[in-house]
């Protein structure tokens, strides 16, 4: 259990006063929730004291993560490792530091509330990957994996109990111990999946196949619990504020209803993954089970040509000479969660309390761009995307948005309480400081994954074995370089990130060079208005060259 969660406990968990809140927000609560008036207030006051520490709940993530990203835009893997390691250094992690020492493994928020959360191993297996790492980004993923099995544990054992109460966090969301959003826990399989497959671990790659099918299944049970909470509290409090209320005060509720989140089955699954089940399973010669991936896929991207053509057709493996390639095209990063708040007027004792409400709004990397193919040997790869990161944030972020108002609202007429009583039993001076508290706490959770692409796009062919020129283009130009094609199977992963293009193989070098003017081809609709919002903040940017990069994809037979 988290800190400020567990402070918030121990103190009582309790508010007095609020059934007479109006009728627009009227949250009821039990005795046990009324038993002490101010038991609240601690908890905000120590809430605000800490919100400047390295590492605390309340801090501001898209912030914290801007100059890593930025680093890693310019070639700067390892001061990104740096700067995320000086970002997670707090006094409350000393302690994990010191029972690390001599086990090269930390301890996670699972473990302890001095454990480093599990964005911490999310970001650092990412940037162990690109900066040639892949043993090292596997063990670090795979403790981010203990922390979401502990969730998945908790849930199969006592659904009830995970699922929990809206009106159970009344700080912040960001108090919540973060177990991951569901499309990250999902991905988080994906790249061990790859990992283990890039590393020759044919057994494990395969553990990670079926545990991606599992969680999916997972997931979608705990959110029909999740959804039927929400409705069964919103009945008891009364809560009427809603999504269209939100709407009315200014929330960009449309950015959430784009046609590419309306095309999502849902937002957790991934057709990279089990098209990449799919690949693994048809090289192996076992293609009753590389069938189910490819269908699988395909029934979340029904308009790829590349995964059509395989529903229907298996085997033939590559001549001698030859290998079926496949190359990982991951653009951008993961789009960016930020808080706004919306002022909400509540009701109480024939007064009126504004209270800021604080909600989570997607900002998306407006430079995510996809090359529309890959010139590899002289031939013409045409490049598809699979799985588009910011519209499954958006689709996630939509079926939350029930379950974020509910918490939110209780947490509003709660907090209205402690100003009204603070100022009425206090002074102007106690009434102030409550005010300031409600403020500094009320800020909307924006933690997410941000290493993750914006954009997976794959691009695949047969191609002779040995070293091959590759070109394509990026945002700032074009790059070209050479690759190696190995016996039968070859997995290239590419990463286009800012002013940079890593690519995975050991012996690769390539060159970025500068093309003024690129016409780039049209781009779905949520990345075409985000382009816009943001072209008037851009800034120049550098071209970088040449370097050695990634690391060499084993070969199987």
């Amino acid at each position: 259990m988290h800190l400020f969660t567990s402070l918030y406990l121990s103190a009582g968990a309790s508010v007095h006063e609020t059934e007479n809140l109006g009728d627009s927000l009227q949250p009821r609560f039990s005795s046990k929730e009324k038993r002490h008036r101010f038991a609240l207030l601690p908890v905000l006051a120590l809430s605000v004291f800490l919100a400047g520490c390295a590492g605390n709940p309340l801090r501001s993530y898209n912030k914290e993560l801007g100059n890593t990203i930025s680093m890693v835009n310019s070639g700067n893997v390892k001061g990104a490792l740096a700067q995320l390691e000086a970002d997670n250094d707090s006094i409350l992690s000393s302690r994990s530091k010191e029972d690390a020492e001599g086990t090269g493994k930390e301890k996670t928020q699972a473990d302890s509330i001095f454990g480093k959360d599990i964005l911490y191993f999310f970001e650092k297996g990412e940037l162990l990957r690109l900066d040639n790492e892949y043993e090292r980004s596997r063990d670090t993923w795979l403790q981010a994996d203990e922390v979401v099995r502990i969730w998945e544990d908790e849930y199969r054992v006592n659904p009830g109990k995970v699922v929990g109460e809206i009106g159970a966090y009344l700080v912040s969301d960001r108090v919540r111990r973060y177990d991951g959003q569901d499309y990250e826990k999902v991905f988080l399989s994906t790249k061990l999946m790859l990992d283990h497959v890039m590393l020759g671990n044919d057994e494990h790659a395969r553990i990670e196949m079926k545990k991606t099918f599992e969680r999916e299944k997972l997931i979608e049970s705990f959110r029909e619990q999740e959804y039927e909470r929400i409705r069964e509290e919103g009945n008891k409090r009364s809560i009427s504020f809603s999504i269209d209320d939100l709407a009315k005060n200014g929330y960009p509720v449309d950015k959430l209803d784009s046609s590419d989140v309306r095309a999502l089955k849902n937002g957790y699954q991934n057709a990279f993954a089990h098209y990449l089940s799919g690949y693994f399973f048809e090289m192996k010669g076992e293609y009753s089970l590389a069938a189910p991936g490819y269908r699988n896929a395909l029934e979340l991207r029904p308009d790829s040509r590349l995964i059509r053509e395989k529903t229907g057709k298996l085997g033939g493996k590559p001549g001698p000479g030859k290998a079926d390639v496949l190359f990982v095209v991951e653009s951008g990063f993961a789009p960016a969660l930020r808080s706004i708040t919306i002022p909400l007027p509540i009701p109480f004792n024939k007064e009126v309390i504004v209270t800021p409400l604080s909600f989570p709004v997607i900002t998306a990397d407006a430079r995510a761009f996809v090359p529309p193919s890959l010139n590899v040997g002289g031939r013409v790869l045409p490049v598809e995307t699979l799985v588009n990161v910011d519209a499954l944030a958006r689709r996630q972020l939509k079926d939350m948005l029930p379950g974020i108002i509910g918490r939110t609202a209780v947490r509003a007429a709660v907090k209205s309480v402690l100003q009204y009583q603070a100022k009425k039993k206090g002074n102007a001076l106690a009434g102030l400081g409550a005010t300031v508290a409600t403020v500094a706490t009320e800020q909307a959770d924006e933690r997410s994954w941000r290493t993750l692409p914006a954009r997976l796009s794959v691009a695949r062919a047969i191609l002779p074995t040995g070293e091959q020129e590759i070109e394509f283009r990026t945002h700032n130009g074009t790059y070209r370089g050479k690759i190696k094609v190995e016996d039968t199977m070859t997995i290239v992963p590419i990463r286009l990130s800012g002013n940079f293009v890593y690519v995975g193989q050991r012996d690769a070098q390539g060159t970025l060079t500068a093309a003024p003017e690129i016409e780039e081809e049209e781009t779905e609709e949520a990345e075409e208005e985000i382009a816009q919002e943001s072209k008037a903040t851009a800034k120049p940017r550098r071209v970088h060259g040449p370097r050695k990069q990634g690391v060499r994809p084993r070969v199987f037979h």
